[in-house]
């Protein structure tokens, strides 16, 4: 899921982008849009933040005027659109600084199950659809996470070397102006 890390005054705060479309003004925080139809919209948006699906993985794009005083790593989005990158920063002149990320935090969820059977990167037994698991974020193995199985945090880190603790958090926060 892709958030953005929003500066305020209590450090950096990540929010995630749980819908398709967010306006970014000069004033505020990204609002989200619902439908066609934007909440609350004000009529200062510098740029919208668009999802879509790519084959199955959600892009991200920013669509901005030339005129907005929108900038992406510094620099105008050519043609006043760009697909968005890890840790891209975004800059509206006179507002706040954003910057985007798709880091996911690993979390206990129920397996969803797929066409064939899928065995734990830890103790190799297959995981059952509904069973509580956690899905590595960085290499997408998945493992047993119950009191019975704790595979996920039986160990510190995954075998690609993600930290198996369930309260690590983000790997990367922006760095503090």
């Amino acid at each position: 899921m892709a958030h953005l890390w929003i500066q305020g005054d209590a450090g950096w705060d990540a929010r995630k982008l749980t819908g398709r479309q967010f306006a970014l003004a000069a004033s505020e925080i990204p609002r989200v849009a619902v439908g066609e139809t934007l909440v609350g919209r004000s009529g200062d948006e510098a740029a919208w933040l668009i999802s879509a699906d790519a084959g199955g993985s959600p892009v991200w794009a920013l669509v901005a005027s030339q005129k907005s005083g929108v900038r992406i790593n510094g620099r105008v989005p050519p043609a006043g659109l760009c697909v968005l990158g890890e840790r891209d920063e975004i800059r509206i002149e006179g507002g706040p600084r954003y910057f985007f990320s798709r880091e996911l935090l690993a979390t206990v969820e129920e397996f969803p199950g797929a066409e064939r059977t899928v065995f734990c990167g830890r103790c190799r037994q297959p995981i059952e659809p509904g069973a509580p698991g956690v899905y590595c974020p960085n290499c997408g193995i998945w493992y047993h996470q119950t009191a019975e199985l704790p595979c996920w945090t039986y160990a510190e880190t995954c075998s690609c070397g993600k930290p198996t603790d369930l309260d690590a958090g983000f790997s990367w926060v922006p760095e503090e102006d």
